[in-house]
């Protein structure tokens, strides 16, 4: 019975890595364009990761649409997550209030 399940779990976990998608990369230009153009989206956040890369979060204005990208030191940008409905949060505010 237990190589059963190791079998049963051997074969979800491939089919699983099989439908994996190879990461989408390009020019960090027209990657941004293109987002730009197609979803409206304009970056919001961005970040210097330890390595020396590159973190962004582009969004719609309207917040229907988002995209997280990840630009190499060496140059190509990838994009990391994709996604709906994004929600910007209010900062709360820290220490004694007035």
């Amino acid at each position: 019975m237990p190589s059963l399940i190791v079998l049963v779990f051997s074969v979800i976990m491939f089919a699983s890595a099989a439908k994996a998608a190879p990461p989408v990369c390009g020019d960090r230009a027209k990657v941004i364009d293109r987002l730009s153009a197609k979803y409206s989206e304009e970056p919001v956040a961005i970040g210097i990761t330890a390595n020396g890369g590159v973190i962004e979060v582009l969004k719609a204005p309207d917040g229907a649409t988002w995209t997280i990208l990840f630009t190499y030191p060496s140059g190509p940008c990838c994009l990391v997550a994709s996604g709906e409905a994004w929600q910007d949060l209010e900062a709360k505010l820290k220490g004694p209030q007035a």
